[in-house]
């Protein structure tokens, strides 16, 4: 078993060895962002590293005619432009002002991350050590919950300091990447099951997490798996029902109590009034909004509740992506958001009409599985948390585009091979 894991490591670092500058700062940028050496390592911390990274990362890009501008990196920039045009008419433009260049990181990190992959291989290396960060923090989640005696705690599981600490962020990215991870994992058919401890750690920690928009969105994530690969049957069914059982059986109680009480707990009205609340915002101001990260502000001052209890003296925000978006910068922000999911999301099989089914090709369809339960775990616990300027669909849409476009350099290729086949057959 561990030998297997030893010859795959083996085979990884020699796969490493040899690839260009721009892809090296392409893993660098991964590690940064999710492993977070900089910021583990005391005294790490003293120069701005992925700054440096991305950088570095575009003069090699421009140096070498790399930087490819596509349409979907349009639309991001220009998601970026209606926020910055949102907190530049902001009803509260000291508050807006803060983070005005943030949607503009995220585009870049896009158009960044996009451009350092060249070929099928290199996205295959990107993605093991993506999954290799994951699996440090989604086994860090696991132990802890599994420490806790598998116990409920109100502030769930804490993850690294930054875009996921918080519980409810942290759970929502290991329901991802344990749904993301699957198709992969299958696809590669490992030869030993050492390989779905980084799902089933992922999936341990979204449950010992205390998220109810984290653990609907896994179990959403899950059953698209399913259905993708037509597995819903009568036999996949009575195991569905079995794995829920026994999942429900060793819920812990308070868990338990939370979903039983959904919708009408002191958490589901208060998030009801601002959904009603952020709807009636961004009717009151369609074309921009009431201002980029404004919403709190505005709810505090005219649409709270003084029933003197502590929600009513927090300034809360919308707890809900498509409602952030809508209310702060407005209908047209909120029409490109909904884009990026469907960009994303792909309901055309890589495999389809192809005669020759080569290993790369193999591949990418298992990737467009992932990023398909990925998205659509995302929009599920998007649902139910204000992330919209958080790196998870950011990062779906900078593999859609590596996917899309090797796809589009494999394919004349591989009908080139077809075809000569046929002309030597003949």
């Amino acid at each position: 078993m561990f030998s297997t894991v030893k010859d795959d490591l083996n085979a990884f670092r020699e796969a490493l060895k040899g690839q260009d500058l721009i892809f090296y700062l392409g893993l660098s940028f991964i590690i940064l962002y999710y492993l977070r050496p900089q910021v583990i390592i005391s005294g790490l911390d003293v120069i701005p590293w992925l700054q440096i990274t991305i950088l570095g990362g575009f003069l090699a890009m421009i140096a070498r005619n790399r930087l490819k501008f596509t349409g979907t990196h349009f639309l991001v920039f220009l998601f970026a432009a209606l926020a910055w045009l949102s907190a530049k008419n902001s009803l509260y433009p000291e508050i807006s002002s803060r983070d005005i260049t943030t949607p503009f990181i995220f585009a870049l990190e896009v158009l960044f991350l996009s451009n350092c992959v060249k070929n099928v291989n290199q996205l295959k290396l990107l993605l093991i050590v993506f999954f290799l960060c994951i699996f440090k923090m989604s086994f860090f989640g696991a132990r802890v919950w599994a420490a806790r005696g598998f116990g409920f705690t109100e502030w769930g599981i804490q993850g690294p300091a930054g875009f996921f600490q918080n519980s409810g962020e942290f759970s929502l990215l290991m329901a991802m990447c344990a749904v993301m991870s699957i198709p992969l994992i299958l696809q590669m058919s490992p030869k030993t099951k050492l390989y779905w401890l980084l799902p089933i750690t992922a999936i341990m920690t979204v449950l010992g997490a205390s998220s109810r928009g984290g653990q609907l969105a896994l179990v959403i994530g899950l059953v698209y798996l399913l259905l993708a690969y037509k597995k819903l049957g009568l036999k996949s069914i009575v195991y569905l029902v079995v794995f829920c059982s026994v999942v429900w059986a060793i819920f812990p109680q308070e868990q338990k109590q939370r979903f039983e009480t959904a919708g009408s707990d002191t958490t589901s009205t208060s998030r009801l009034n601002y959904w009603s609340a952020g709807i009636d915002m961004a009717m009151e101001h369609p074309l921009l909004g009431v201002g980029l990260n404004a919403f709190p502000e505005h709810y505090y001052i005219y649409y709270r509740e003084n029933d003197g209890s502590y929600l009513s003296n927090r300034k809360e925000v919308s707890h809900n992506s498509l409602i952030q978006i809508a209310s702060t910068l407005g209908i047209p922000a909120l029409l490109l958001y909904l884009w990026f999911h469907f960009s994303v999301f792909s309901n055309f099989s890589i495999m389809k009409n192809k005669t020759e089914k080569t290993s790369d090709l193999i591949f990418l369809e298992s990737l467009r599985v992932s990023l398909n339960g990925g998205v659509l775990t995302y929009f599920i616990g998007a649902s139910f948390m204000s992330i919209a300027f958080y790196p998870y669909i950011y990062l779906l849409l900078a593999l859609t585009i590596i996917k899309n476009r090797v796809y589009k350099e494999l394919v004349p290729t591989v009908g080139r091979r077809h075809n000569l086949a046929i002309k030597s057959f003949d």
